[in-house]
């Protein structure tokens, strides 16, 4: 009899942990559980909620003409990363919109609003289109007119009254606030500016004529000069002027430099706004987190600029190169005779503080990091790139692989339909995710659809993160 209480006690026990293990299987990591998120494990078609899906007739694609941004030397995917400010514009605007271009040189923005598309089109080819980063009330647009000819719109949305529309450069992009839009010309007196006009190649306009002049073509380094201004989003714009370069304790502007609005070509005087011209090379670059701050890293050399009574001046200046930590910090690498010593500053000014020599190596810079507020939690991409962020302290991102798997038998079905599909997706459906507001876009050639994603453990925390 005692044998017989033991064996029925031996089992009561291994059922019940039997009961617990089933119970806490079903559980993220963080409660005790032993997966990851049940919802990740098997996602198909079915798991996807489709929000909006838009028919593309032949000829349409969610694709920019000359895209480039001045310091954006290599074509962006047009996956993304989070859909924020500081990155190079996407043809998938967060959750609202996207932007397409068409046959004989006709554009649009598809906007779904109100459980409906609304449009806005254009007669001319799109070069870049972003939404404003707050509200999302205004809508930016940059159009290819011809060969080196582009014009900048800010128009209302959804209403679609355009605010103001100036000639430009072939970007534009809001600063992180929302509050300012920053666009520029390239100086027609240099030969070329890189990335000013490209082809859908990659390839430079006119490089065959370029190479027939006498010296043969420009070199890649070449020194540019590039022109910006930063107009308001509400309100009047500002009256026209030009930086002086002028400010006590630092050096001047490079010999023969234009510094009064005289000086300037035919278009950069037209240009409205505070006006600020900068050299400009290959390892140059630029961002704005306020309205009335710039920040830029050329040739060793970090400046920070801050419009004041209508005047762009230098707020600060050293030697180092400059890295965004968007959206709070910048980061700086200058030399010392010990090394290069690493600091950060908030991105409003310019008060550095060197970093512990056990935070790890900043990741190289690329527009689609995303930094925590506090450094020591670290930064991601929507790639799952990761710095300084523990193993287990945020799931691996699994949906973008199930959007493509589930998608991909209605790109297969697209291709056979349209011979154009497998020169735009030569291996399946594009995928975007926009993981901050839970959706993604997915291009399978004849449509778009904005689907909403499954709200697994990784979307909970990033939403709950602080950024």
């Amino acid at each position: 009899m005692p044998q017989k209480r033991y064996l029925i006690a031996t089992l009561f026990i291994a059922g019940m942990l039997l009961l617990v293990a089933v119970v806490q299987a079903f559980k993220p990591p963080r409660e005790g559980g032993v997966v990851v998120d049940p919802a990740v494990i098997s996602l198909n078609l079915e798991s996807f909620e489709a929000i909006a899906d838009l028919r593309l007739e032949d000829g349409w694609t969610p694709r920019f003409i000359a895209n480039q941004d001045p310091d954006q030397w290599e074509s962006w995917p047009s996956e993304g990363g989070f859909g924020t400010p500081w990155e190079p514009a996407s043809p998938f605007l967060a959750d609202q919109a996207l932007a397409l271009n068409g046959p004989e040189g006709h554009s649009e923005v598809a906007l779904w609003r109100g459980l409906e598309w609304r449009h806005y089109r254009f007669d001319a080819p799109m070069a870049s289109a972003r939404l404003d980063p707050i509200k999302q009330n205004r809508l930016l647009v940059t159009l290819a007119l011809g060969r080196g000819r582009f014009q900048t719109k800010l128009l209302e949305v959804p209403e679609g009254r355009v605010l103001w529309a100036v000639d430009s450069g072939p970007w534009s992009r809001f600063s992180w606030d929302g509050k300012a839009v920053l666009v520029g010309l390239a100086d027609p007196a240099q030969t070329r500016w890189p990335g000013f006009a490209r082809t859908p190649r990659g390839e430079h306009e006119g490089d065959a004529e370029e190479a027939k002049r006498p010296g043969g073509p420009p070199r890649s380094d070449q020194v540019d000069r590039l022109l910006l201004t930063a107009l308001p989003v509400e309100g009047d714009w500002p009256d026209s002027t030009l930086a002086p370069w002028n400010e006590s304790g630092l050096p001047g502007p490079p010999r023969g430099y234009p510094v009064r609005l005289e000086q300037l070509w035919d278009d950069g005087r037209d240009l409205p706004g505070p006006k600020l011209l900068l050299p400009w090379s290959m390892d140059s670059r630029l961002w704005m987190p306020r309205r009335d701050r710039l920040w830029v890293s050329t040739g060793g050399v970090w400046t920070l600029w801050r419009l004041r009574s209508g005047l762009w001046r230098r707020e600060a200046s050293g030697p180092g190169v400059l890295w965004a930590q968007p959206p709070r910090w910048m980061a700086l690498v200058a030399p010392s005779p010990e090394g290069a010593i690493r600091s950060r500053s908030a991105a409003d000014a310019a008060e550095w503080k060197a970093m512990e020599a056990d935070v790890p190596p900043w990741p190289a810079y690329d527009a689609a990091w995303l930094w925590r507020k506090d450094a020591s939690q670290g930064a991601l991409t929507a790639w799952d790139l990761r710095w300084n962020e523990a193993e287990s302290a945020l799931p691996k991102e699994r949906q973008r692989t199930s959007l493509w798997n589930a998608y991909r038998p209605e790109w297969r079905s697209a291709s056979n339909l349209r011979a154009s599909v497998r020169g735009w997706l030569p291996s399946g459906p594009q995928v975007a995710l926009r993981e901050l507001e839970g959706v993604a876009w997915v291009w399978v050639g004849d449509r778009v659809l904005l689907v909403r994603l499954v709200n697994t453990e990784r979307l909970r925390q990033l939403k709950g993160a602080a950024y």
